[in-house]
Formats: C-alpha cells, structure tokens, sequence
C-alpha cells in the first residue's frame, strides 16, 4: 500500500460546499481516504507528502469537448490535409501529455481522425502513454457537405476525415455500429452548421428527421449515450426531446431549451473557451471575418443562456472545443473562467467543471476530493477562490495526480 498526503492547502473539494483551509487529503492505493481539515485527521505515515501551503487542493478538471487530433489550428482543412495520420498519432500523444499539464485528467473525445482517441485511451491504459481518463466517441457522424465533412471531396477517400459522411438510415445505422465496433463509448452527431461555416448554415439542421431518429435509435439500442453538435434552437429542442445526453456548443440554448433539458435531464457543453479564443485572438491568426462575426453576435446571449440554465437547474458540463481553432489543450482552467464570466461564482463553476461533468460521463468515482473517490487531484499555485484565473496557466499546476500517481507538475508532464 503507498499513501500520499497532500498537507496545507485550500481544499475546494468539487462539491459545491465551502472551502477548507489548511487541510489535508490522503490518498491510500489510488483512492481518497480522508479529505478535510488538518486537524481532523492523525497525519497518517505517508510514503510521499506534498505540501501545499499557498496553493489550492481540487479535483482534476474534466472536459467533454475535445478534439485530440487536432492542434489549435487557425485553418482546420490545412491540419487535416498537412501530415499523414502517422504524425498525426504522435501529435496527439504531445497533446495528451499538453492536457494533463493543464490539470484536465479526464476528457471526452468527440470526433477525431482515425479512430486515434480510442487507440490513446488503450495505450494510456497499458501504460505506453502518459494521459488522461479518456471517454471516446471515435468518429462523429455527419451528412455529406455536413459541419463535420472537412476535406474537399477529391481529398476525403484518400485522407480520411474525423467524421463519418453518412446519407440514410443504412448508412447511419452501419456507421453507428462501425464506431461501438471500435471501442467508442459515446456517438457524436452533427445535426447543424457551427461558427466555422459560411452562409447561414449554423441556422441550418443536417439530418432528416427519419435520419436523426435512427441514429439516437440505434446507438440507445447499443447502450452508447448521444452527444449532438447543436447551434439552432430547433435542433436543440430535437436533440433533447429524442434522448440525447448533451447538446454541444448550444449558442441559441434559450430559456425554453434550458426548461425542456431540466425535465430531461440533458446537459448543456456550451465549449465556452473556444468561442472566446476566436474573438479574442481570430483576427490576428487569419479566422476569417464571417467566423469572428458568427460568435461575436450570440456571445453575449450565450453567455445569459448559460446562466439562466444554471440558476434553474439545468444541467452543464465543461468542454472546451480543446484543439479545434486557436483553443489549446489542456484548456480546462480557461473554461472554468468563463462560467466565472457568466455568472457563476469560482466555487460553483469548479463544481460544474468537476462534479457535474462527472454526471455527464456516469463517471461515479471521480470529480470531487472526496473519502472513497479516486485520487484525480490537482494542487494549484495561488487561491482560486479569490483569483480563478490561476487555473488558465498551465504553470501553476504544482502537482497533477490520477489515481493518486503524478502525471504531471509545472506545466510539464512527466513521459514514459
């Protein structure tokens, strides 16, 4: 048995429940064993003890929205068609090590190049990698010319894309069956246009009715949880009345969706972060005017959107379009800022970007420092109580543990 004791710091433990100065958490073989206030606890004889003095104890941040095989780009055709899918594998094994460094230690994949995430999750597993927990849906499904089919068609058959282009109920249910095949644990569908596309589409759905309903169909049939790329309200309210675990991106997640997701019980990824790295870095990048312009006119919406679902109960989750366009990974701490932006005070937004995301992912024994919980806990510089941007700077993640093991400290992450 090996025990670690993390000693003196700000404990905001992911629930919700006020902080906890000078505390102490243990992990014994992997799982908490006590966390709360020093002198509540015998300090029990660690084989290794941390101190934290200064610095903030919380559960590992999680994010639900990412793309590992992407690299922040400032043009998605360019990184998709600029390097073959085997740089593209040791890519995402630089960017799993980039989000542990960030203190983000459980993502979920929502459509990625070659079934990559699925391949990183198993070599996490067998310790060849180091990453986080990884809760993949290998590719997404979209229509043709739909939001997720990047490459142009004389490029498509010969690259690959990370979505599947489906037309049909056949095509969609094979499709379905083709990622459960290769060890996907969620769906990811595309069922309209988003900031990146010209034209109006994000107003647009993609699917037919008798299309989406067989995908939900048949992934439930599967036992695989939906996860939808939403924008229009239409689709939203489709998405949530169909099923669908949680709706992505949601710009026009109004009060009426946030009414029906609470009955539901649908989560809202509002991927906050990568809407507002476009704003505020796009122009300097080269993101095209029209994109800029998509998020700046809903931004403000979007964010009262997030609000009013919070103050009414609905549920939301942190995802923050990690590395799509401009967005780096590891982002996590960025996005638990702007719920701050939002509305949300520090501890609130903590426990939705741990506990609550959590819930998302049925993931029971992870989210918050917690007796019996794993130990997925990261030791930040600074209070982020009175200061939540600490959380944005990779740097000032002292120490980054799963499962009570380091991955991670200072912004780098310790490799194989």
């Amino acid at each position: 048995m090996t025990t670690t004791a993390i000693i003196g710091g700000l404990l905001v433990d992911g629930t919700g429940a006020d902080p906890v100065p000078d505390s102490v958490v243990v992990i014994e073989d992997g799982r908490i064993t006590f966390a709360g206030k020093k002198n509540g606890k015998a300090m029990p004889r660690a084989d290794r003890v941390i101190e934290a003095n200064g610095a903030s104890v919380m559960p590992g941040l999680m994010d639900v929205h990412v793309h590992i095989s992407l690299s922040a780009p400032s043009d998605l055709l360019k990184e998709m068609t600029a390097r073959p899918v085997g740089e593209a594998a040791f890519e995402v094994a630089n960017n799993l090590a980039d989000t542990v460094a960030g203190g983000v230690t459980t993502i979920r994949t929502v459509s990625d190049l070659a079934h990559l995430d699925i391949a990183a999750r198993n070599a996490i597993a067998q310790g060849k990698i180091v990453g986080p927990r990884i809760h993949p849906c290998g590719k997404g499904l979209t229509t043709t010319g739909g939001h997720g089919d990047i490459m142009p068609c004389w490029l498509c058959q010969s690259h690959g894309d990370i979505s599947e282009m489906v037309d049909g109920p056949d095509a969609i249910r094979k499709a379905i069956r083709v990622q459960a095949k290769t060890g996907a644990t969620w769906i990811k569908l595309f069922q309209t246009g988003g900031v990146v596309d010209p034209h109006g589409r994000i107003e647009a759905e993609e699917f037919m009715p008798d299309e989406f309903d067989t995908a939900v169909s048949t992934a439930t049939t599967m036992g695989l949880p939906v996860a939808v790329h939403a924008h229009n309200k239409t689709a939203i309210l489709r998405s949530i009345r169909a099923g669908c675990r949680s709706i992505e991106h949601g710009m026009h997640f109004d009060e009426e969706c946030a009414e029906a997701a609470r009955e539901h019980g649908t989560f809202l990824v509002p991927t906050l972060t990568v809407m507002d790295r476009i704003m505020v870095h796009g122009a300097q990048a080269g993101i095209a005017d029209f994109m800029i312009a998509n998020v700046r006119e809903r931004t403000t919406k979007h964010h009262e959107y997030v609000k009013y679902a919070y103050d009414i109960g609905a549920n939301i989750a942190c995802g923050t379009d990690a590395g799509s366009l401009l967005t780096p990974h590891g982002s996590a701490g960025r996005e638990v800022v702007q719920f701050v932006k939002c509305g949300l005070d520090p501890v609130q937004a903590i426990e939705v970007s741990t506990r609550n995301t959590a819930k998302l992912l049925k993931a029971t024994d992870v989210g918050t420092v917690e007796e019996g919980m794993l130990g997925d806990v990261i030791v930040v510089e600074g209070d982020v109580v009175s200061n939540v941007r600490v959380l944005e700077v990779p740097g000032n993640m002292r120490h980054v543990l799963i499962a009570g093991q380091e991955v991670a400290a200072g912004g780098r992450a310790f490799r194989h």
